[in-house]
Order: structure tokens, then C-alpha cells, then sequence
């Protein structure tokens, strides 16, 4: 089942102090990241994350390696974060929109990315009215969106 408006606009990240802390397994990690997301992306999770998609995230080192096989908040969090960000980046423009500044932490980032991820979306105008102008609505913001993205990342987008 697709996500309706009510779905988009009520979605929220999950807060820091509610990611795991104890360590996940794999599996483990996909079912959560799966249920987060799940209101926005339906529940085929397969397509945004899988066991193979997360390993490409560990030797391209966009995430550190698990230890003993159990993947720590930090790690979670930065899946979180690539999730939202793969369905219209490409792998080494999330690089560098994940690079942390320095003395950054992950919580940190993840913080600002929430804040970030809740103001986009809740600036959005949501209109069920007619479904057709609202994705066509959607398809420019997307469109207008990645121009600027990728301007911002080749250092084309002015100081203010």
C-alpha cells in the first residue's frame, strides 16, 4: 500500500534516544529502519534497504564496520539518514552531505538532519483535492530539489 498525504505530513524521524543503543543484528537494523520508514515508503522495504545495500554502505565506507557483527546507534542512525537521502542522491553526493564537520558527532548530525527532514516536510502543501496537480506539484519540488543539491555540493550556491 502506498502512502496517502495524511501519511507525509504526519511522518516524523525517530528521535536519537530511540534508536537502539545495545547493538542490532542485521536483520534486526532492517526491521527497525523498515518500520521508521514504512509510513512514507509502504512496507516493501526490500527496495530501500537490504542486507547486500548495507554491506556496499560498509566497503564504500559510508557507515564503520560492525563489530561483532551488532551495528551501534551511530551506524544506525547514518542508515537512517542514507535511507531518506539514496532515493535522490547519489552515493557519493550522501558522502559528502554525511561528512561531518569537525568535532561533529553522528548524534549531532542525525539531530540536524531530523530538524532539517521535518522542516521540508512540513513546509510542504499538502493538497488531496486533486491528486494529479499534486503530483505534478511533487515532480517539480523533486526536480528543483536535485538541481540544487547538486549545485550546493559543487560549491555553486552563494554564501548567505
Amino acid at each position: 500500500m502506498s502512502p496517502g498525504f495524511q501519511d507525509i505530513s504526519a511522518f516524523a524521524p525517530v528521535p536519537w534516544a530511540q534508536i537502539p543503543d545495545l547493538g542490532l543484528y542485521m536483520d534486526q537494523v532492517i526491521t527497525f529502519i523498515g518500520r521508521i520508514y514504512q509510513p512514507l515508503y509502504g512496507a516493501d522495504m526490500k527496495r530501500f534497504l537490504s542486507p547486500a545495500m548495507i554491506n556496499n554502505y560498509v566497503k564504500s565506507r559510508l557507515i564503520p564496520r560492525p563489530a561483532g557483527k551488532k551495528y551501534s546507534r551511530e551506524q544506525i542512525a547514518l542508515l537512517i539518514m542514507i535511507v531518506a537521502l539514496k532515493q535522490v542522491s547519489a552515493m557519493e553526493e550522501i558522502r559528502a552531505m554525511l561528512a561531518r564537520r569537525e568535532g561533529q558527532t553522528v548524534e549531532a548530525l542525525y539531530a540536524a538532519f531530523c530538524q532539517r527532514f521535518n522542516d521540508v516536510i512540513h513546509s510542504l502543501r499538502i493538497d488531496d483535492a486533486d491528486p494529479l496537480d499534486a503530483a505534478l506539484d511533487f515532480a517539480i519540488l523533486s526536480s528543483g530539489f536535485r538541481v540544487g543539491c547538486v549545485a550546493a555540493l559543487n560549491g555553486e550556491v552563494e554564501e548567505s
